[in-house]
């Protein structure tokens, strides 16, 4: 641990033994690669580790101005809970990896506690890697790095595998504070704005890429990192021992929406989920069964287009009408659906969190109710609602295959202007093997 020592001499402090191994099981994960060959495998990388909601620290959006070897220090002293060391060709060139980082790394790993994950593209022959190349690489004592398991990283799927297994670890090492804390899981979700690896009081982390500048989507390969992870959340959610779920942030819908269909009554008891005003919106168990006549909610105009066939739901519970979006699928579209309905509050002002249950309930009876008026199981949904409420309804369409979309109201594919719509983002149908998002279908950007 001598390059930590100087390190942390160097800005003018003496170390502890807290310095040199100070953890974190809810900490960021580090990733250490070669710029030159490494940067994309690195990018796409922390972006499967975050999804996987794994905080991430990484040079490209952590490391601020300064001397590298001073924010180097810093990092180790943040209380990292593990790291990914990337193994690409050019990573023998690279000072920095083989005597700064991966010296503390391996001092670090010898806490069981830490994490330390080798990935590597390089081949010995096809489809089977070069166990020996870590070593050989960053000229370590041959079984260094050998000892290590290693893992293959050419695809995106390989990656979320990759980071699938620091979630399950990260899950397993905060087991004993979930189970004291009433077995409650908390996830902090965030969609629209860059991370960084500020420390997040929270079980998982979960960020996509933000949306592309001008955009309000998602964005399209943060729809397909969230698909490889949500079909492992449950087993994580297991591992960690919960029962219950407190989730916070913010999320686009459809993601919203996905996320509480991985989470379906059936599987975790109670989920609250905390808006940005503070206030909980919460479902225990199944959805409550509204009586026949809704309280909350009313069907504000029906067109029927023929007797069977997939049909179209717009649940819009804003207190202010907004139409168009939906009238423009109707006019363009209308003959795709055997019934259209807009779904309405029936009294005026926003939505009470205290009322998410009930919301849900009849939300969920007037879907449920429709798709078996017209013999189907494929409901298209466009929502204008709170993601909290999106999120509670994924959770109780188990049975129903949902189409959902994304409003958007910036330029068109072509960058050209364009009226506000509704685009397709995600199917989604929870219960079934393989995770909830069957397809993302948002358009490339």
């Amino acid at each position: 641990m001598v390059r930590l020592e100087k390190l942390l001499r160097r800005i003018g402090r003496h170390p502890s033994q807290a310095d040199l191994g100070k953890l974190d099981p809810r900490g960021p994960v580090f990733v250490s690669y070669r710029v030159s060959d490494g940067f994309n495998l690195a990018t796409n990388t922390a972006w499967a580790l975050r999804a996987a909601g794994v905080p991430v620290w990484h040079d490209e959006s952590d490391l601020p101005p300064g001397d590298t070897e001073r924010r180097l220090a810093e990092a180790l002293e943040s209380g990292l809970s593990g790291a990914v060391l990337l193994v690409t060709p050019e990573i023998e060139h690279s000072r920095i990896v083989r005597e700064i980082e991966l010296p503390q790394l391996l001092q670090l790993a010898e806490n069981p506690a830490f994490t330390l994950s080798v990935l590597s593209v390089i081949e010995r022959e096809p489809e089977k890697l070069d166990y020996g190349a870590p070593d050989r690489l960053l000229a370590q004592p041959e079984g260094t790095l050998k000892n290590f398991k290693q893992e293959p990283a050419r695809t995106l799927r390989q990656q979320a595998d990759a980071a699938r297994a620091q979630c399950q670890r990260r899950m397993q090492a905060i087991r004993s504070d979930v189970e004291t804390a009433d077995r409650v899981v908390t996830l902090d979700v965030q969609t629209r704005i860059p991370p960084f690896a500020t420390r997040v009081d929270a079980d998982l982390v979960l960020r996509l890429r933000p949306p592309i500048d001008g955009d309000r989507r998602p964005h399209h390969q943060g729809l397909h990192d969230l698909k490889m992870f949500l079909s492992n959340l449950p087993q994580l959610v297991a591992l960690a021992g919960a029962e219950h779920a407190t989730v916070r942030g913010g999320a686009h819908l459809s993601v919203a929406y996905a996320i509480g269909a991985a989470l379906p009554t059936t599987l975790i008891g109670r989920i609250e989920i905390v808006d940005t005003a503070g206030d909980i919106w919460s479902l225990t168990g199944n959805a409550p069964a509204p009586n026949r006549t809704n309280e909350l909610l009313e069907v504000k105009t029906s067109r029927v287009f023929a007797s069977t066939g997939a049909v179209l739901v717009y649940l819009d519970l804003p207190p202010t009408l907004s139409n168009s979006a939906f009238d423009d699928i109707l006019d363009e579209d209308g003959d795709r659906f055997a019934s259209a309905v807009h779904v309405r509050p029936l009294r005026d002002g926003n939505l009470k969190p205290e009322e998410a249950a009930a919301i849900t309930g009849e939300a969920s009876r007037v879907i449920r109710d429709l798709a078996d008026q017209f013999h189907t199981s494929e409901v298209h949904l466009l929502l204008r609602c709170p993601w909290t409420v999106a999120l509670l309804l994924g959770r109780t369409l188990n049975t129903i295959r949902v189409h959902l979309y994304e409003w958007e109201n910036g330029p068109d594919d072509c960058g050209n202007p364009a009226r506000p719509r509704y685009l397709p983002s995600l199917v989604v149908s929870s219960g079934t093997g393989g995770g909830p998002i069957e397809t993302v279908l948002l358009p490339v950007r």
